[in-house]
């Protein structure tokens, strides 16, 4: 360890050399213009600051080591006679770390100097760590970054610029554990899927490109809602990590027949709104989560309904209802039924999204939000 002796008294520095130079790296300033000098061309680990010097005095010179050197902590310990109390104390006030008296005790000397090495070998280790961690945030975020890139070219989300279909997505992380997808067919029909994975970040957004893939690839070959249900189980059966569950609800409406095919295991209540504001079908999560049960006990049954009157498909996960505001209130059913039966019909998205941005406390951490309406006749 590299200490600096300040003290314009030659027999004190050589006093203070006798008791030290054994063990430590010594360098030495008569006042205290050379200690600031030497803070900066030496680095020292420590310094032994006498108060009454000319040129500089102690005080002001632990004043300004004080505000111009922020590379490391560098402590500073006063030397002063019994009578200068006044001046230990002005001392400690601009920065000063402990003090001793002269004549100096050879053994609190080093005791005090070893309390020191102690605490800055601390600081050193924080360094250290708090480099690496720097470090390896820095590398995170390039990979986050690249990882979001690809999960965003696997995540096509073109076909939602269709003009029946209005949604919102607000991740919780930069990862969505929450997929909205929509796909028509040849004929006209419109299938849709929304998806709720457990847990938030990479790790929840990951079971969502499975989901979307077998939703991309069924709806491409126009196979039943059943067919999407069932498949989409069995990949997250057999290519996920057991636990790993994702609440979703698929469907198919066909404007020509006017019909709607829904399968919902997990997902709160899809709801038909007519255009006079009324709720004229609801569909129930019937089935477990997907991903849950072996391919021989998957209920993959649908419901179908006829609609006989402009209505839109409504459709959220629970990261809407579950938002948290203030004195941890949450959003709630009651406020996302006001706005689906008081707002406008086409703006019911629009609105919602209002709603509950402005209800969340943004302090808080939140769940994946989403929201997906499609226009019906």
């Amino acid at each position: 360890m590299k200490i600096l002796i300040v003290d314009d008294q030659v027999s004190n520095r050589l006093l203070l050399k006798k008791m030290l130079s054994k063990s430590y790296v010594l360098v030495f300033a008569e006042n205290g213009q050379q200690a600031v000098n030497s803070v900066f061309t030496e680095a020292p680990d420590l310094i032994l600051m006498d108060i009454m010097m000319p040129v500089m005095d102690g005080i002001e010179a632990t004043r300004r080591i004080r505000d111009s050197y922020t590379e490391k902590w560098m402590p500073i310990i006063i030397l002063s006679a019994l009578s200068d109390e006044r001046q230990v104390i002005s001392g400690l006030s601009v920065g000063a770390d402990d003090y001793l008296t002269k004549p100096l005790n050879q053994a609190v000397l080093y005791a005090k100097i070893s309390t020191m090495q102690r605490s800055i070998e601390m600081q050193r280790n924080i360094l250290v760590l708090n480099k690496k961690l720097t470090q390896y945030q820095k590398r995170n975020e390039i990979e986050q970054v690249f990882a979001k890139d690809i999960f965003d070219n696997l995540i096509k989300q073109d076909a939602l610029k269709d003009e029946a279909v209005k949604y919102w997505v607000l991740p919780s992380k930069r990862f969505s554990g929450d997929l909205i997808a929509v796909k028509r067919n040849a004929k006209g029909c419109l299938y849709f899927i929304v998806a709720d994975s457990m847990g938030h970040g990479l790790a929840a957004s990951l079971p969502t490109i499975i989901v979307n893939q077998v939703f991309q690839s069924m709806t491409d070959k126009s196979l039943s809602v059943s067919s999407i249900a069932k498949e989409i189980n069995l990949k997250l059966r057999t290519d996920m990590p057991n636990g790993r569950f994702v609440a979703l609800a698929v469907g198919m409406l066909d404007d020509h027949a006017k019909t709607m095919h829904v399968w919902n295991g997990g997902l709160p209540e899809l709801m038909v709104v007519n255009d006079n504001k009324e709720i004229t079908r609801g569909f129930k999560s019937r089935h477990v989560f997907s991903g849950v049960l072996k391919d021989d006990d998957f209920d993959d049954s649908v419901e179908t309904w006829v609609w006989t009157e402009p209505c839109q498909l409504f459709s959220y996960t629970d990261g809407v209802t579950d938002g948290i505001g203030m004195d941890n209130e949450v959003f709630g059913e009651q406020r996302l039924l006001d706005v689906l039966l008081q707002g406008q019909v086409m703006e019911h998205v629009t609105i919602l999204k209002d709603n509950v941005m402005e209800f969340m406390d943004h302090n808080q951490e939140q769940d994946d939000v989403s929201c997906l309406s499609i226009r019906c006749g």
